[in-house]
């Protein structure tokens, strides 16, 4: 069923929803852990990357949004479009998502465990990633996206309230947040090379995985047709300032709080230096933030992906598609096997198990080769006539989904080439 056109200002402001339910899956420990150890070791030197990486970042997931609008087999599934660029896509896809969905569960429950226990220390990391899960899983089994968009509403005034009380409480120097827009390398600082933060960054914006969930959001709001095309950028767009705002945000606390004080490690390193400059209520802002930023990522991305799962076992299983035929994607039980396997990523939360930063680092530099094949099948997909007529990709977009690829080549590379120095 399609959604209805907004007509007036007030009707697109009511409409964003997608927008702000990726953004705040974008925007999880990931971004929390990247921006502010990028803040805490560099300063603002490398602050430059923040807003190239979500021009990129705008400019891939807009072209993903336009299969399911504009595709002529009425496709609601990008999963669906790949697949008819070359049979094999169905299964890279399914494989990927299985490995992506319990390595992204890894890192962000890891945070939903950390911010339980900042805010209650009497509470294990690992007792409070149980907590977090057993509440993000009475949302995501039942695979409702009008409760998980209004609950996203409410996490993201939250988030902002906090990371603006934070700000003004510890105060921002504009001179070097000025300064670091001139496309600074520095020198290594802290157990991370400069070099491995930026591929982090890059990472975790232009070739994160979570990119793909943005088609998948559109198609639960009922966005499926070309006249949502306009809706559907504004709304894209808001989202993009949502992680500019909140990814600034925690980059300026970093480096106000933590900049020249030894480098960041650890979760506790960030609130620590909050609690330091404007005392006990800074570590529990922090652990608030990242509270919100971890439970959204988690609910949302289970949500989305345990669906486009579905969606890619039932591409390359054409009787299970039948046998499923007509039913909302989350009655096929392989929904609920997804969202277990994901949770099971709990226990990357026991003591033994490498700490929230690392692991962050870590997994968004392996994710990276499931999306350059993806970006691959992209540029095939939307530069064919049978699938996309007259609405294939213009030059323009054609070259947009070429540096986006080389960039998270490059990115690949040189997280990889300088990963084995956090073991060492």
């Amino acid at each position: 069923m399609s959604a209805p056109i907004p007509k007036t200002f007030f009707g697109f402001l009511l409409s964003f929803g997608p927008g702000i339910v990726v953004a705040l899956s974008w925007v999880g420990t990931g971004d929390m852990v990247d921006n502010s150890v990028a803040g805490g070791n560099y300063g603002y030197a490398l602050i430059w990357v923040l807003p190239i990486a979500l021009i990129f970042r705008f400019i891939f997931v807009n072209n993903l949004a336009k299969y399911p609008l504009f595709n002529l087999q009425k496709d609601p599934s990008l999963v669906r479009g790949l697949a008819r660029t070359h049979p094999a896509f169905g299964w890279v896809i399914l494989i990927a998502f299985f490995i992506y969905t319990h390595l992204l569960m890894s890192f962000t429950i890891s945070g939903l465990g950390t911010a339980i226990n900042g805010l209650v220390p009497t509470i294990p990391v690992f007792v409070g990633s149980l907590i977090g899960i057993a509440t993000v899983a009475v949302v995501t089994v039942k695979g409702v996206y009008t409760l998980l968009e209004n609950i996203f509403k409410v996490i993201l005034a939250v988030m902002v309230l906090c990371f603006v009380v934070s700000l003004v409480l510890v105060g921002m120097n504009f001179g070097e947040l000025i300064r670091g827009f001139a496309f600074e390398l520095p020198q290594q600082s802290g157990i991370f090379d400069a070099g491995l933060i930026v591929a982090s960054l890059v990472l975790a914006m232009v070739g994160s995985m979570a990119n793909l969930f943005y088609p998948q959001f559109m198609e639960e709001k009922g966005w499926n047709t070309p006249a949502h095309r306009k809706v559907q950028r504004w709304d894209l767009l808001f989202g993009i300032f949502v992680v500019l705002f909140l990814g600034g945000s925690i980059w300026a606390l970093g480096a106000e709080t933590l900049h020249g004080k030894g480098g960041v490690e650890t979760a506790a390193d960030i609130a620590s230096a909050l609690e330091t400059a404007i005392g006990p209520i800074g570590g529990i802002i922090f652990y608030l933030g990242l509270l919100g930023a971890a439970w959204s990522t988690v609910a949302s991305s289970l949500f989305a992906l345990s669906k486009m799962s579905v969606e890619a076992l039932h591409v390359v299983t054409p009787k299970r598609a039948k046998r499923f035929s007509g039913k909302p994607l989350n009655k096929d039980p392989y929904y609920k096997v997804m969202t277990v396997w994901g949770l099971l990523a709990v226990l990357w939360s026991l003591p033994q198990a490498p700490g929230l930063v690392v692991l962050t680092v870590v997994n968004h530099v392996l994710t990276a080769p499931m999306l350059l094949v993806i970006v691959v099948g992209m540029l095939l997909m939307m530069n064919r006539r049978d699938i996309m007529g007259i609405n294939r990709n213009s030059w323009l977009e054609n070259i947009g989904l070429i540096i986006v690829f080389v960039a998270v080549a490059i990115a690949a590379v040189q997280g990889f080439a300088t990963l084995p120095g956090i073991f060492s």
